[in-house]
C-alpha cells in the first residue's frame, strides 16, 4: 500500500489545470488569489515557466517564500531564473501590473512555511514594507524590493546565488535592496566581508557562523564588519587553526581586538566554539567580554587548561543557560567544583545539557549528581555517552535524576562492567546490564527516549548503540 498523502481538491485542480499551460494562463485572471500561492507552488515544482510567469507578474501578496521551494525541487537553477527575470522585468516597469504588490521575495529556505505570504507572517527582523495605495491602479514604486536571503558561502551553487544577487543589486540600483539574516562562511577573508558590507544590510544579520581558516588573522579585519551587526543574536565559530607560527605577542593582540568587538554585541545569546585550538588558553577572555546573559553555550571539541576550567562558571553570560553542550571536552583530572557551580546557577533554566565524550570520572559524576538532580527544567536532552561509568553509579545517576519526568531524550554510557579486559564491548554482559538498568528507570518514573551507547571505536570512530545500531566490525565480542 503506498504511504503517498493524498493531494486536496485544490490540488487536483491545480493539477488539471496546469495540463494545458495555455488554459491555465488564461485562467490565471479568474483564479481567486487564494488559489495562486498553491499554483505557483506546483508550476515550480512541474517547470511549467510559462505559468510561473503570468503568476509572478501578477503576484498579488507582498511577500513571495521562493526559498522554500528552491529547497524542494531539483529544478533549482531554471525556475529560480524564471522568476528573478520576470521580476527584474517588472522593477523597470514604471507602471506594474494592477495586482502586483510584491515587496519581499524571500530566499531564505530555513524556518519557512512556503504558504504564509500574508502581511502578518512577515519576520520581525525584515524592516516593515509600505503597502502601496490599493485604490491606485497605477502606483508608481519608489520603495526599493527587499530580496532577503540566508548565505552559506562554500559550494559554488551558493557562491553563484550570491553572485547574481550582487550584480542584480548593481544592475537596478535604488530599485532592491539585500538582506541577510543567517550568514555562514568557510575560508574567511577580508574580501568576503568587504563584498558583503558593499551589497548587504549587516545590520540585520542575527546568525553569523565562521569556518576553517588556518589564517586566524581574518579576526582582525572581521573587526569593522562585526561592529555593524548590531542585531547579532548568534556567533558560531568552528575549526579556527594556525597553519604557520603566530606569536604569543601576536595572539594576543588578535584575540583582544576581536574580543572588545563582543563587548559592543548588545543582543548576543547565543556562543558556539568548536575546535577553535587558536583561542584555546584565551577562552576566559572571550567569554568575559561578553556582557549579555547567553542562553546557548556550546563550547566542544577544545582543550580547557586549569584555568580556563576553573573560572567557566564565574562569568555572568552564563548564568540563565537553557543549552550547555561541552561535548569532547575531556576533564578527566580537572575539578568537577566549576561544572557543579554552573549546573546550581543554571538550574532554574537549564533544558539541554550535552557532558558527550568528556571522561568523566565516577568521583566527577557523584560531585555533580545532587546539582544535576535540581535541574527542574531539563526537558529537551540530557547525553552522558562516552564517560567511563560503573553499573553500581549509573543506578545512582539514574536515581538521581528521578525527578526529570519531562526529560525527553537520555544519552547514557554502557556501564564499564559491559566491556572485557581489552576494552571490546561483551554483547552478553551489556544486554543484561542494560536491560537490567531500563527496568530500574521504568520503577522510578515513566521514562522518554532513552539510549545506551558504548565508547567510540578507537579504529572507526563508531558507537554502538543498544538495540538501535549495529556493532562495527572492528570489535565484537561474545
Amino acid at each position: 500500500m503506498s504511504s503517498k498523502p493524498l493531494l486536496t481538491l485544490q490540488e487536483l485542480a491545480g493539477q488539471n489545470l496546469l495540463r494545458n499551460e495555455a488554459l491555465a494562463i488564461i485562467a490565471l485572471e479568474d483564479l481567486p488569489i487564494l488559489f495562486l500561492p498553491q499554483l505557483l507552488k506546483q508550476a515550480y515544482d512541474g517547470n511549467h515557466c510559462k505559468v510561473l510567469r503570468s503568476i509572478v507578474s501578477s503576484w498579488p501578496f507582498p511577500r513571495l517564500p521562493l526559498g522554500v521551494l528552491r529547497k524542494r525541487t531539483p529544478y533549482l537553477e531554471t525556475q529560480l531564473q524564471v522568476v528573478l527575470e520576470e521580476i527584474d522585468k517588472l522593477l523597470i516597469q514604471k507602471v506594474r501590473p494592477r495586482k502586483y504588490k510584491l515587496r519581499v521575495l524571500d530566499l531564505r529556505s530555513v524556518g519557512q512555511h512556503y504558504l504564509d505570504v500574508w502581511p502578518g507572517s512577515m519576520d520581525d527582523w525584515l524592516p516593515k514594507t509600505t503597502q502601496a495605495d490599493p485604490c491606485c491602479s497605477k502606483t508608481v514604486v519608489t520603495h526599493p524590493l527587499k530580496v532577503a536571503v540566508d548565505l552559506y558561502l562554500k559550494d559554488r551553487g551558493q557562491s553563484r546565488l550570491f553572485s547574481y544577487l550582487v550584480q542584480w543589486s548593481d544592475r537596478r540600483k535604488g530599485l532592491l535592496q539585500l538582506y541577510c539574516n543567517e550568514l555562514q562562511i568557510w575560508s574567511p577573508s577580508h574580501q568576503n566581508y568587504r563584498r558583503l558590507s558593499q551589497k548587504v544590510s549587516l545590520e540585520h544579520v542575527e546568525t553569523l557562523g565562521l569556518h576553517s581558516s588556518c589564517s586566524p588573522s581574518f579576526l582582525l579585519n572581521l573587526a569593522p564588519y562585526l561592529r555593524q551587526m548590531r542585531n547579532l543574536c548568534k556567533l558560531a565559530l568552528s575549526n579556527i587553526r594556525e597553519e604557520n607560527f603566530v606569536s604569543p605577542e601576536k595572539r594576543r593582540r588578535i584575540i583582544t581586538r576581536f574580543t572588545l568587538q563582543l563587548l559592543k554585541l548588545e543582543r548576543l545569546q547565543k556562543l558556539h566554539l568548536d575546535a577553535v585550538c587558536f583561542l584555546e588558553g584565551h577562552l576566559d577572555q572571550l567569554l568575559g567580554s561578553v556582557k549579555t546573559s547567553l542562553d546557548d553555550l556550546a563550547v566542544t571539541h577544545c582543550n580547557l587548561s586549569v584555568s580556563e576550567w576553573n573560572h567557566l562558571s564565574e562569568f555572568p553570560c552564563v548564568s540563565q543557560l537553557q543549552h550547555l553542550n561541552l561535548e569532547n571536552v575531556r576533564l578527566t583530572g580537572l575539578s568537577p567544583e566549576p561544572l557543579r557551580v554552573l549546573l546550581v546557577k543554571a538550574g532554574p533554566t537549564l533544558v539541554a545539557l550535552d557532558l558527550e565524550d568528556c571522561h568523566l570520572e565516577e568521583s566527577q559524576l557523584y560531585a555533580i549528581l545532587p546539582a544535576l538532580s535540581k535541574c527542574s527544567r531539563l526537558t529537551n536532552s540530557f547525553s552522558f555517552y562516552g564517560n567511563q561509568i560503573s553499573m553500581p553509579a549509573m543506578k545512582d545517576l539514574l536515581h538521581h535524576t528521578a525527578r526529570l519526568i519531562h526529560l525527553r531524550l537520555e544519552l547514557y554510557p554502557v556501564p564499564q562492567d559491559s566491556y572485557d579486559y581489552s576494552g571490546t564491548p561483551h554483547m552478553q554482559r551489556m544486554q543484561q546490564c542494560c536491560d537490567d538498568l531500563m527496568n530500574l528507570l521504568k520503577t522510578i518514573r515513566e521514562p522518554g527516549r532513552v539510549f545506551f551507547g558504548t565508547d567510540r571505536c578507537d579504529q572507526c570512530c563508531n558507537r554502538y548503540i543498544y538495540k538501535k545500531t549495529i556493532m562495527c566490525n572492528c570489535q565484537t565480542s561474545y
